[in-house]
């Protein structure tokens, strides 16, 4: 979510959101669509900022180096409540699929620099190492003066623990040798620091790491610019490079709009 203060979480971490058979269905139905979103909005996470009550954010992202398909990601939450924000991430690749349903909390005092929220949710990922899991998150966030203007910093920390699922669909719970439900856990940790330049720029910074149980770390630098476009939509241009494990700099390209 990105902080209210200039619209709204990263970049997000649209990782919402890879499978064959319903997999393919669900590509060829996100293809449908992609004209129809790209004409509305686009970004990435949830932070410690609630979402007003009644009121709605979506943002739909690609992220790509030109060597591949990349990584397309649509993120969107609605307050539920002054406190209770709902949201939905999903995102899809060549080969893989995620999505996963998050409900937040926000705790404590709301008229403050620093803002706390917890979170939970449930998901699905189909295509190489499927699965189907729960996620448990806290955001913490908190207003600052920078050199570049009014600005804000949020952390972000996740943990998600589930059941490995076979590839095929539909898919299947898959046991270890000796029997038992083969598990699956990950932890993933977001830092973003953004400024207003001026009314209507944006920029921000975002580290975003995943350490996969017996995996290498994994982490990424993005830098981004969302300039508004008119009314309530932005337009989101970034440059997003590996900072430990594979990968290769990429272009991401977004927009989100509020309502």
């Amino acid at each position: 979510m990105v902080p209210h203060p200039i619209s709204r979480r990263p970049i997000r971490r649209l990782r919402v959101a890879r499978p064959r058979g319903l997999g393919r269905g669900m590509r060829g139905l996100g293809l449908s669509l992609l004209p129809l979103l790209m004409l509305a909005p686009a970004p990435a996470s949830a932070g410690p900022w609630p979402r007003d009550k009644g009121h709605a954010f979506v943002s739909l992202s690609h992220e790509g180096s030109g060597t591949d398909d990349g990584w397309t990601a649509l993120y969107a939450e609605y307050g539920l409540t002054p406190r209770w924000t709902l949201a939905l991430d999903m995102g899809q690749s060549a080969d893989k699929t995620t999505a996963l349903l998050i409900v937040q909390r926000a705790v404590g005092a709301q008229d403050g620099p620093g803002r706390l929220a917890f979170s939970s949710g449930i998901g699905l990922e189909t295509g190489p190492g499927s699965q189907a899991f729960g996620m448990m998150g806290a955001a913490w966030g908190r207003s600052l003066g920078t050199p570049l203007g009014p600005g804000w910093l949020a952390v972000e920390p996740q943990l998600r623990m589930g059941v490995a699922l076979s590839e095929d669909w539909p898919p299947t719970l898959v046991l270890d040798v000796d029997g038992t439900l083969a598990t699956t856990a990950s932890a993933k940790l977001d830092v973003t620091l953004g400024a207003t330049l001026r009314p209507g720029l944006i920029v921000m910074g975002q580290l975003l790491a995943e350490q996969q149980r017996d995996g290498e770390p994994r982490a990424r630098f993005v830098a981004a610019a969302v300039r508004s476009v008119g009314g309530r939509a932005r337009l989101q241009l970034g440059l997003s490079t590996p900072v430990t494990g594979e990968g290769e700099t990429a272009l991401k390209l977004g927009t989100w709009l509020e309502f």
